[in-house]
């Protein structure tokens, strides 16, 4: 009989990003305070009678070769564990293409841990993280979620507490316009790192402890300077949520996405009632725990 399986995949955002200087690998040096949050895409696992890896989506505009991350966390389990090329990878599509949420590189995670499950592989959590740093660098984070601190180029990770009781999340993300990861740190140029290492320093223990204040006064997204100049728009989304003083409003990775938290559901939606429904998409989410391996 063959056999199904549907994940959850849940997006994150970032609390913190600080961009330092370039490694010999290409990629940057990074630190940065991750959160997963309940936002998902569903990822359905089939085995069909067909060789080969298969994947179909409900969006268009998502790549359906080896070129998505999905396809090549399904490669690699497969050869890693010599089993039949004969899958069919169903991804449906919430979370928004190309806005700083990590959306490929989480349905890249889920299929893993799909494939884990599917086959019962004796595969331990180290050799998993390991399988998944070869596909993206937001991918081992993703694996697990919750709050973790990542640092190298995001790979090398310290999980934390979330926040409890969990913050309401705003993800606002401007429609028609899609950020490349790779273009915004091509064009970044880092700044006085001595001065960002005291903020940093601050982040985790301001967001564990629920502190809005603090964080509005440490945290920041270095790549803002980028995407924020190219993109103002993105500028008028980030002041209107901040406009009434409450939350603490941040870009999400590259972006063009934008994040708000905010102590409760009502101060929320009233935050998001500013925006414009026909220039942005809105979503009311809340910060979750790690689902573990």
């Amino acid at each position: 009989m063959k056999r199904t399986l549907i994940l959850q995949a849940p997006a994150k955002i970032n609390i913190a990003l600080w961009v330092k200087e370039k490694r010999p690998d290409g990629f940057h040096e990074i630190a940065s305070v991750m959160q997963t949050i309940t936002l998902t895409d569903s990822i359905t696992l089939q085995e069909i009678r067909e060789d080969g890896i298969f994947v179909e989506c409900d969006d268009p505009r998502v790549p359906l070769g080896p070129d998505n991350l999905v396809h090549k966390a399904a490669r690699l389990f497969l050869e890693r564990f010599k089993l039949p090329s004969a899958l069919l990878i169903r991804i449906q599509k919430r979370i928004p293409i190309a806005a700083g949420l990590a959306g490929g590189s989480t349905d890249a995670a889920a299929v893993l841990k799909g494939l884990m499950r599917m086959y019962a592989k004796g595969i331990s959590s180290s050799d998993l993280t390991s399988l998944s740093q070869s596909i993206g660098s937001d991918v081992p984070f993703v694996l697990r979620g919750g709050c973790a601190l990542a640092t190298g180029r995001g790979e090398i990770l310290a999980f934390h507490e979330p926040p409890n009781p969990p913050f309401t999340v705003v993800i606002a993300v401007p429609k028609g316009i899609s950020v490349s990861t790779q273009w915004c740190y091509q064009n970044y140029s880092p700044g006085d790192n001595k001065e960002k290492e005291a903020r940093f320093g601050a982040v985790i223990s301001a967001f564990r402890r629920r502190d809005l204040s603090a964080l509005r006064e440490y945290a920041f997204n270095d790549l803002e300077s980028v995407t924020l100049e190219h993109h103002p728009e993105v500028a008028v989304i980030k002041k209107t949520l901040e406009s009434e003083g409450k939350g603490f409003v941040l870009m999400s990775g590259s972006g063009p996405s934008v994040f708000g938290l905010f102590d409760d559901k009502k101060t929320a939606i009233q935050a998001a009632s500013r925006l414009s429904p026909d220039k942005v998409d809105v979503f009311l989410e809340h910060t979750t725990r790690s689902s573990g391996l």
